[in-house]
């Protein structure tokens, strides 16, 4: 597994391991993506991911991934303004 991994705009590789992990929605974890029950209290939930076999998954480094932590190619889309934004 790879160790903690400070968030960068657009996807971020992390390796893992066969079988079940756990990856930090919260972002509160003190082991980079990798869950540490850091989000209890904040009504998140970590998201469990099955291989297998290891292999490599794209993580979300925008912040912006409607299935994050993993990436879903959000940051390639331009951001989305408030409906309120031309009242200013």
């Amino acid at each position: 597994m790879s160790g903690p991994v400070p968030p960068a705009d657009g996807p971020q590789p992390v390796d893992l391991p066969a079988g079940r992990s756990y990856l930090c929605s919260c972002r509160r974890s003190r082991q980079g993506w990798f869950c540490d029950g850091a989000h209890l209290g904040s009504g998140l939930i970590a998201r469990e991911i099955q291989l297998e076999q290891p292999g490599t998954v794209l993580m979300c480094g925008c912040g912006r991934s409607r299935r994050y932590p993993l990436c879903d190619g959000s940051h390639g889309r331009a951001a989305v303004k408030p409906w309120w934004s031309w009242w200013r």
